[in-house]
């Protein structure tokens, strides 16, 4: 989604230039399915797109940003997985290897870890909806499915489907990969029914939109 207000969860006046100037980008993109999170900021980032399109979105609330912050208390009251990486990084100068993060002394009440596992078993559902089904690393191509999907969300939950997807910790990604407001990434499965195949990040936070990739 663009740059957003996050206290009327909606885009501020650069956010909505971002949206446009990608609505703008994407317009000749061949799309079968297009789907948004239920949140504000990243229907409104999809209008645009959608008006070009002439194409409407269903709304699914595996996108809905991942949340965070202490069980006892509102969603997103406290530290960010962000914050939490970059006071381990300047503390420790480290982060957590593979899936220690989830046992994390920051995390122990935390809703994190259990919205993130559970997101996980959201995205495995719907891909197997679509064909492929998950096996270990990889995913078996069930069924033929060539359809071009569009996820509108946010950078928390597309940071970690996309770390699932490829198997990275997620702890580990965010510690090198930022999402930027707007940005492009692109997963592809590609396999013949009965094949196992990876999943194949052909690009991730491309903003060529905004003037810089």
């Amino acid at each position: 989604h663009g740059d957003p207000n996050y206290a009327q969860d909606c885009l501020t006046e650069k956010g909505v230039e971002q949206a446009e100037k990608l609505a703008e980008f994407i317009k000749d993109w061949e799309i079968d399915e297009i789907y948004q999170s239920p949140m504000g900021r990243a229907k409104q980032t999809a209008s645009y797109s959608l008006k070009k399109w002439e194409k409407s979105a269903e709304t699914l609330e595996m996108i809905r940003e991942i949340s965070w912050g202490d069980k006892s208390g509102n969603a997103y009251a406290s530290d960010s997985p962000w914050s939490i990486i970059d006071g381990l990084i300047e503390k420790e100068h480290k982060y957590p290897a593979g899936d220690e993060w989830q046992n994390l002394k920051e995390l122990k009440n935390d809703r994190l870890v259990e919205d993130f596992e559970e997101r996980c078993c959201l995205f495995d559902k719907f891909l197997e909806e679509h064909g492929y089904s998950r096996s270990g690393q990889l995913y078996k191509a069930e069924v033929p499915n060539e359809k071009n999907i569009v996820f509108f969300c946010h950078g928390g939950i597309s940071a970690a489907l996309i770390a699932y997807a490829l198997n990275i910790p997620f702890f580990q990604f965010n510690a090198h990969v930022g999402i930027k407001l707007t940005s492009i990434s692109k997963i592809s499965f590609d396999g013949k029914p009965g094949n196992f195949v990876p999943a194949k990040l052909e690009y991730l936070n491309a903003t060529p939109h905004l003037g810089f990739c």
